[in-house]
């Protein structure tokens, strides 16, 4: 064997082991903050709605579920959108957010004309179903918004609100939340079936 090849092959294992270390140090947590092992870590986002996202050190993975439930500051989400008159009026909020472009949404399955004015479609007709305020559209990063032009109007996120809030991280394709007055509120994070906004506004 030549001095060549076996620097080449020590580097080799060199770098299998350095990788093997990386992945042990790494730490995984499921949606409560506890600390869970790889394999389970990656069969709940194999088999149920997850998504893993940076955790809070360098390294560290975490679990979200896609479609989080909870109570917020309803108010503050109507007044930076203008729209303290339907919080008055007690109707809800139904939002939608684009967090920039990329894979899912530039697909040519969610790029179709006639897809796009058929759910937004949809959208209105639910928020006339359950008497909610104007839909809202939100955009983090406008590029590849131009599909939309003739069929809706997306205006960006005051401030970062609901990105900071509730769309954290840049789930695939877009996501949506819709909120009541009284602070309940439902969310799907990433790709949805339109349909979803009708179940979701059911259960507020």
């Amino acid at each position: 064997m030549t001095r060549k090849i076996l620097f080449e092959r020590v580097g080799l294992v060199g770098l299998i082991f350095f990788l093997s270390i990386q992945l042990h140090a790494q730490s995984y947590f499921n949606e409560l903050g506890k600390r869970i092992t790889y394999a389970d870590y990656e069969q709940k986002i194999l088999s149920g709605p997850y998504f893993g996202v940076p955790g809070e050190k360098a390294g560290d993975q975490k679990l979200v579920h896609r479609m989080p439930t909870g109570l917020t500051n309803a108010r503050l989400f109507y007044e930076k959108l203008g729209m303290l008159a339907d919080f008055q009026a007690g109707r809800p909020l139904v939002v939608i957010f684009y967090p920039g472009k990329d894979e899912c949404n530039s697909a040519a399955s969610t790029s179709d004309p006639k897809l796009l004015r058929s759910n937004h479609q949809a959208v209105l007709k639910y928020a006339q179903k359950f008497e909610t305020a104007p839909p809202v559209y939100l955009y983090q990063q406008p590029h590849g918004l131009e599909k939309y032009a003739g069929i809706q109007t997306w205006i960006p996120d005051p401030e970062g609100v609901f990105a900071t809030h509730f769309f954290q991280f840049p789930y695939p394709c877009k996501s949506f939340v819709v909120i009541s007055p009284k602070g309940n509120y439902r969310a799907i994070l990433g790709e949805f079936p339109i349909s979803q906004i009708s179940v979701a506004l059911k259960k507020l």
